[in-house]
């Protein structure tokens, strides 16, 4: 596994699952990630069920036990992480949204967040519309295709527009499992 030398490149990602916590650290590189350190620990008990936390402590013990280790191999603390994490209660929603300018507009980063966020919105009313009793957070969205003047494209930054669109897979997941994601990493 290659090392950088310069420590506020890396990143450190962990994937929370029902049978085991694998964590890696890396950077990239020339637009490709490089590895510097990896580990997996198994669950000891039954403390997570159908990608659900059960036991916050036990999960958080051994998200440690996989921190520590990574440590260990690149030689300093790790104190951000992205958490991959999924389960039965996964929800995913196709979505569009179109935005159209007064006049014709050189489209910006902050036009194309805008975009996403509309579409995001729309996802978050359709998953919240089927179930009246669990609050659903947005934990993750992909856009899939873009629209420049209702024409599919690929990238719209900086091409002049009259209308522009997005159609995106965003998905969700019940305050609780979140919550319970959050704690563990919190409590590790």
């Amino acid at each position: 596994m290659e090392k950088d030398k310069n420590t506020n490149n890396y990143v450190f990602g962990l994937d929370i699952g029902t049978r085991s916590i694998v964590g890696v650290v890396g950077y990239l590189e020339y637009g490709r990630f490089k590895i510097a350190a990896m580990a997996e620990k198994l669950h000891t008990t039954r403390s997570m069920l159908d990608g659900q936390i059960h036991d916050i402590y036990k999960v958080g013990d051994t998200i440690r036990r996989v921190k520590n280790s990574l440590e260990r191999q690149i030689g300093f603390a790790l104190t951000d992480v992205c958490i991959a994490a999924a389960g039965r209660v996964l929800k995913t929603v196709n979505a569009s949204a179109e935005y159209a300018f007064e006049n014709e507009t050189r489209v910006t980063q902050e036009h194309i967040y805008s975009l996403n966020l509309l579409a995001v919105e729309k996802a978050h009313a359709q998953v919240n519309e089927n179930s009246t009793d669990i609050h659903y957070y947005c934990v993750g969205n992909t856009p899939v295709n873009y629209k420049l003047n209702s024409f599919d494209i690929s990238n719209l930054e900086g091409h002049k527009a009259e209308k522009i669109g997005v159609e995106l897979i965003a998905t969700f997941l019940p305050e609780e499992v979140v919550d319970g994601l959050y704690e563990a990493v919190e409590y590790a």
